[in-house]
């Protein structure tokens, strides 16, 4: 069975990884895992973390099994030791362009990531992305 991670923190929201995990997990019935990166006491209005606990119950609604994990630590330390002890086969992520320097920091935690696990990697742009292109573009 494949076993899908998608993490987020506050910085990095992945709602369009989110979205497509879902998809894809619901499609192949593969298990989902979502974890959420703190690195402080988060309280628990936090607004990520908020929506990122709406998205969850709607996928257990749709009949997806998706696992809920909350760690403390890293981001990039987090993902790696959790694909880790938990066998992901698949990482997602979300690669938002919605400004260079932004992008160049997202891209640097993915590559600092991939050189250490041995599971797929998946990328997903961002749809604000492609929604400016194509208003640009009229």
């Amino acid at each position: 069975m494949e076993r899908i991670l998608v993490a987020v923190d506050q910085l990095h929201p992945q709602h369009e990884a989110m979205a497509h995990a879902c998809s894809l997990a619901k499609r192949i019935q593969a298990r989902l895992y979502v974890l959420f990166v703190h690195k402080k006491a988060c309280v628990i209005t936090n607004p990520a973390r908020q929506r990122l606990e709406l998205l969850v119950g709607y996928a257990r609604t749709e009949g997806i099994h998706v696992e809920y994990t909350i760690l403390e630590g890293g981001y990039q330390e987090s993902i790696i030791a959790f694909i880790q002890n938990n066998g992901i086969t698949l990482f997602i992520h979300e690669l938002e362009r919605a400004d260079m320097g932004q992008f160049e920091r997202n891209f640097s935690v993915l590559q600092s990531v991939r050189h250490r696990i041995s599971c797929r990697v998946e990328i997903v742009n961002s749809q604000k992305q492609l929604t400016q292109h194509h208003e640009a573009d009229v």
